[in-house]
């Protein structure tokens, strides 16, 4: 039906598995956010170090920018939109694990987007760990996608560059 129409091109990334997998990690961040504020929890998973606790965080990583919701709203917009933009255009020339990675960082930053967008009292964080004496920051499944994706992708390249001088025709 659509044999040669320009729109078949673009067809199979609005249904495609990494749009599902998208959709599926939003939901689920914010279906556990939504869990963590109903249930108010503050669990203790593994004494002195695991610890499910629910906090509001109207910052970014470490409470950079404190209390700047419509500015971190705005770059998360900004950041996610050019991502998705990103994807639309290149998806179909990407590797398969840069787009991969990209829906994965792309979740991160849509999942505390809406959380900065629409709630006053910032992004619903409630995954804490302990090392000794020192308590990490608080933290949300979008975060983790974010970190997960970024680390991973760093290594990725680093590993690529290191590869590609070692012997270029491998990779060509």
């Amino acid at each position: 039906m659509l044999e040669g129409h320009p729109m078949k091109r673009w067809i199979p990334k609005i249904v495609s598995p990494e749009i599902a997998f998208f959709v599926l990690l939003v939901g689920l961040d914010q279906l556990t956010k939504w869990w963590a504020y109903l249930s108010l929890i503050n669990w203790t998973i593994i004494p002195d170090f695991f610890y499910f606790s629910y906090t509001r965080n109207t910052g970014a990583a470490w409470s950079i920018l404190e209390g700047q919701l419509p500015l971190l709203a705005l770059i998360s917009f900004i950041a996610g939109s050019t991502m998705f933009v990103y994807y639309w255009i290149k998806g179909y020339t990407m590797t398969n694990y840069f787009r991969w990675l990209l829906i994965l960082i792309m979740a991160g930053t849509w999942g505390n987007f809406i959380d900065r967008a629409f709630y006053q009292e910032g992004v619903i964080d409630f995954i804490s760990f302990q090392f000794g004496s020192y308590f990490f920051p608080t933290f949300n499944l979008a975060d983790s996608y974010l970190t997960i994706g970024v680390i991973i992708l760093i290594g990725v390249t680093l590993l690529e560059e290191y590869v590609w001088k070692k012997n270029p025709l491998k990779l060509k």
